[in-house]
């Protein structure tokens, strides 16, 4: 997009394996209020288990994790983690398979509750917005952090595939 995209590349042997990128950034203990927002560009979407798009915040003993994957190959939905039962749970908003060979633009909305609960606001995909409104529990952790995370999943013959991000920003109030 802008000369400057990060490219990520996941393959191998190992059925299903995935690649995690995170990036730790100053920790913020008063921010509540999130947008996760990126452009991202994938060759292959066809062969993509899931791409995940999360933010990590921690404070004190608190740990909000606002996990979110476009989950292809298996609930075709926007799934969301639950770190109170430690699962993903598909939303209501499905998640199509992008265009190849085209940037997307990604947005997520997050805000953390003030009864120690994560609230998925929103996601938009190229524009087109839809509410989640998804409340969940947190887990129990140790210090102050703050990071943005980028994931991909591979699928049952783990075939190659790379997908570039690129504007990514994180918002916080």
């Amino acid at each position: 997009m802008d000369g400057v995209s990060g490219m990520f590349t996941i393959g191998g042997p190992v059925r299903y394996s995935n690649a995690l990128w995170w990036k730790p950034l100053t920790p913020v203990t008063w921010a509540s209020h999130f947008t996760y927002d990126v452009y991202f560009y994938v060759k292959n979407p066809n062969v993509v288990q899931a791409l995940e798009f999360d933010i990590n915040q921690s404070h004190g003993t608190n740990w909000f994790v606002f996990g979110t994957e476009c989950n292809y190959k298996d609930s075709h939905m926007w799934d969301v983690w639950d770190s109170g039962t430690e699962k993903w749970v598909p939303t209501a908003v499905p998640c199509p398979m992008v265009q190849a060979y085209t940037w997307h633009h990604l947005v997520w909305e997050f805000a953390r509750l003030p009864n120690n609960t994560v609230q998925y606001v929103s996601v938009t995909l190229d524009g087109k917005k839809s509410y989640v409104n998804r409340v969940y529990g947190i887990r129990k952790g140790s210090g102050d952090a703050l990071n943005v995370a980028f994931q991909m999943d591979g699928d049952y013959r783990q075939d190659s595939y790379s997908v570039w991000l690129d504007k990514l920003t994180l918002n916080y109030w």
